[in-house]
């Protein structure tokens, strides 16, 4: 179906783009932002640890990036409450000024060398704000591009929201792949890794200009009309829908664990086996790369096969696959092989992650959507996406065995298995947009779920 200005009651073509590209530009900063720590993670480790063996200050500096996760709960109480109450537009705003805020301040921080102790903690706190703003960000982007969008569109429009955040960690190993390229160690350890961070600033300034020109979602203005906003959506989320906040966790496993193992460990794990910061940086470059094709095709795959069949076959792929695919990455001694296994180790994630937005949108009531998928997504993140750097580190360190990694993968899978086979009994949540939709597309899109 398209959505052009000759139905009255859809949105034009011209404001879906704006809308797509809002949601995707503030989601990819939002993203960028933290992919550049995790690529420049050996390096920060040697400037804000220096005193540390080797790998404890590593783990250490991955400990410092799983920070942002631990508050990110509290950020999606924050922020889902706005998205609800005060709307999805309010939400989107407070969450990008605060993380390319706290972004760029990382950018001018001090190292242990000037100030001491004081350079960790400051940048601690700094990935604390940051896992603030992203407690909301993501999920109220999500929501914000699929209460415009018919249900047997929404995987395609979502995707392409979702795209904003793989095309990001493209960006951000690009950014770094550059840098590595034209500086040289002594000057990237010195003062080039301060340039990713400040980038921050000009691209959430951009950001924050896209998204002041934005109108609210049509699914909130109902809501407003109709006097049916929460009170209390935190009360009314955990009170009524908590079996939901666990749903949207369990969903969320693969898709954490995977996204953070396969796109940002990856790229230290793959130094560890011997290769240099550049020759890891670019074989991530291009796993990213293959990924955002990938992210792009599957969203309107699962509008055409169904999103619960989709995550239940990626899932059972991933089970059967991941120790393999290390086996593989760990075993490469050149270039060109190290590359396609870093590849092979992102096409289950990206799939999946192409998949997932959708889902949680069309199993979560309009009402309390803000605050449901934020805090069920951002638990998720907290005891499963966070970690995953620290605790693949700790498998490899703590039994010697360089494929280690596989088995935290294969951990999350069997969480979102499990999740893909009740979703499968769920009917889909009703939006306004279908509520508009032709009534001839109503059986196309009852098969969304």
């Amino acid at each position: 179906m398209s959505t052009t200005s000759s139905d009255p009651a859809l949105p034009s073509a011209r404001t879906m783009r704006r809308v797509t590209f809002a949601a995707a530009a503030g989601n990819t900063i939002e993203t960028y932002d933290y992919a550049v720590y995790g690529f420049l993670t050996v390096i920060l480790a040697k400037l804000f640890f220096p005193n540390s063996e080797p790998g404890v200050a590593l783990l250490s500096a991955f400990a410092v990036f799983g920070v942002a996760f631990v508050v990110r709960p509290l950020g999606s109480l924050l922020f889902g409450t706005i998205a609800d109450r005060y709307g999805r537009r309010t939400s989107l705003l407070g969450t990008l000024v605060l993380v390319a805020s706290a972004t760029t301040l990382i950018g001018v921080l001090p190292t242990a060398a000037s100030i001491g102790i004081w350079a960790p903690i400051l940048l601690v706190l700094m990935r604390a704000l940051q896992g603030l703003a992203a407690g909301g960000e993501y999920s109220t982007a999500m929501i914000y591009a699929a209460e415009f969008t018919p249900q047997n569109r929404r995987g395609a429009m979502t995707s392409r929201v979702q795209m904003g955040s793989v095309v990001s960690l493209l960006l951000a190993a690009g950014v770094v792949l550059l840098l590595n390229g034209i500086l040289t160690p002594e000057e990237m350890a010195a003062w080039g890794w301060r340039i990713p961070f400040l980038l921050a600033l000009p691209l959430g300034l951009f950001g924050i200009y896209i998204r002041t020109r934005l109108e609210e979602s049509p699914e909130f203005q109902a809501l407003a009309r109709a006097d049916a906003l929460p009170a209390s959506p935190v009360k009314e989320s955990f009170g009524r829908h908590g079996g939901l906040i666990v749903l949207v966790f369990g969903v969320a496993a693969f898709q954490q664990i995977g996204y953070y193992v396969a796109f940002t460990f990856a790229q230290s794990y793959i130094i560890q086996l011997g290769f240099t910061q550049g020759e890891a940086t670019l074989a991530t470059v291009i796993s990213i790369a293959v990924a955002v094709v990938l992210v792009a095709a599957g969203g309107p795959l699962s509008d055409r096969l169904g999103r619960w069949r989709m995550l239940l076959g990626l899932s059972v792929a991933m089970i059967v696959t991941a120790y393999p695919i290390f086996v593989g990455l760990s075993s490469a001694r050149t270039l060109p092989l190290l590359i396609v296994m870093t590849v092979a180790l992102g096409v289950l994630p990206a799939l999946y992650t192409s998949v997932a937005p959708a889902t949680y949108i069309e199993i979560l009531p309009a009402p309390v959507r803000g605050t449901v998928f934020a805090v069920g997504f951002a638990l998720a993140a907290a005891l499963l996406g966070g970690p995953a750097l620290y605790i693949s580190q700790v498998l490899v360190e703590a039994t010697g065995n360089t494929r280690a990694p596989a088995f935290y993968l294969m951990f999350g899978a069997v969480l979102s298995l499990v999740a893909a086979l009740v979703v499968r009994r769920r009917r889909p949540a009703e939006l306004l947009a279908d509520r508009v939709a032709p009534a001839a597309e109503a059986p196309r899109a009852a098969e969304g779920v």
